[in-house]
């Protein structure tokens, strides 16, 4: 049987043994990844000689377990290197162990740009919402990069009126990375009341890539107030791109208000109407034609 890797940070392995080996314990076998002593446990799997060796008959949860955190944590602790650290950061992210919270939140005061935005990160991955305020104190970074992932984090970490309302002001922003990021980030956080504000950024938003996405957002977080919009600008469409993210917002709608706001317009005269109609229904599993 042949080992092609076998992560630190692995499960628990239940193992048998052949030949005169002792069946090893799960306490010895963590030993055995401390003293970094894996090349030889993936020789005993892979030698094709006839001897004991290892074989492995099951194992017990995943990587994404908590049990790994002792160690990626002791490995923080021992390396300066920020790479390695930041690397560490995001498979602790990864983990989405609320236990790290506040060990996320004190990476904040790193003088490393890098850690910090690993960490902004990281707390974004454990969807709180009480990693807003830590959070909030990023928000006006100096640093584009984190205010960009700091952005990011806010938007998973629920509906809240006051941090959508925050990252709306990015809207208005002259950047268009800060836009895009921000109309991704409130399609976690805002909620129906602000339908008709993004709505007004969208029809003066520039890009057609943060166009999409507002579109998107709006379709998702607006109820019946995007879809009343989206139709009329479907019927009424003041450019091709308009009809182009009306479409994307009606999809991305809910489809118990979509679906029968936009059925009737299968049976529009307009050809261009049924057209659309078909391809939004058919995005929700409807088998229609114009």
């Amino acid at each position: 049987m042949r080992m092609s890797a076998f992560m630190a940070c692995a499960p628990i392995v239940m193992l048998s043994m052949m030949g005169s080996l002792a069946p090893a314990a799960d306490k010895e076998i963590f030993q055995l990844m401390q003293q970094q002593a894996l090349p030889d446990l993936i020789r005993s799997i892979s030698d094709e000689k006839k001897k004991a060796h290892l074989r492995i008959t099951g194992t017990m949860g995943d990587y994404h377990d908590y049990r790994a955190t002792p160690y990626l944590l002791e490995a923080y602790k021992e390396t300066k290197e920020e790479g390695v650290r930041c690397k560490l950061l995001q498979s602790m992210g990864q983990l989405h162990d609320p236990a790290l919270y506040a060990w996320f939140v004190n990476r904040l005061k790193d003088p490393s740009i890098g850690i910090q935005c690993f960490a902004i990160w990281a707390l974004g991955e454990l969807r709180t919402p009480k990693a807003v305020e830590p959070l909030r104190h990023k928000l006006w970074s100096a640093n584009l990069n984190v205010q960009m992932i700091t952005i990011d984090a806010l938007g998973k970490t629920g509906k809240d009126a006051d941090v959508a309302s925050e990252l709306e002001t990015f809207l208005n922003d002259d950047d268009v990375q800060l836009r895009f990021i921000a109309a991704q980030a409130l399609r976690g956080t805002a909620g129906v009341d602000m339908a008709p504000d993004l709505m007004k950024h969208l029809m003066n938003e520039p890009s057609l890539d943060v166009q999409e996405t507002l579109a998107g957002t709006l379709g998702h977080v607006g109820g019946a107030v995007s879809t009343e919009h989206f139709i009329e600008l479907l019927k009424n469409p003041p450019a091709q791109a308009t009809e182009h993210w009306a479409e994307i917002g009606l999809a991305a709608g809910d489809p118990d208000i979509v679906i029968p706001a936009v059925t009737p317009l299968l049976d529009s005269s307009d050809m261009r109407l049924r057209i659309s109609a078909a391809r939004i229904l058919r995005g929700f599993g409807r088998n229609v034609e114009p």
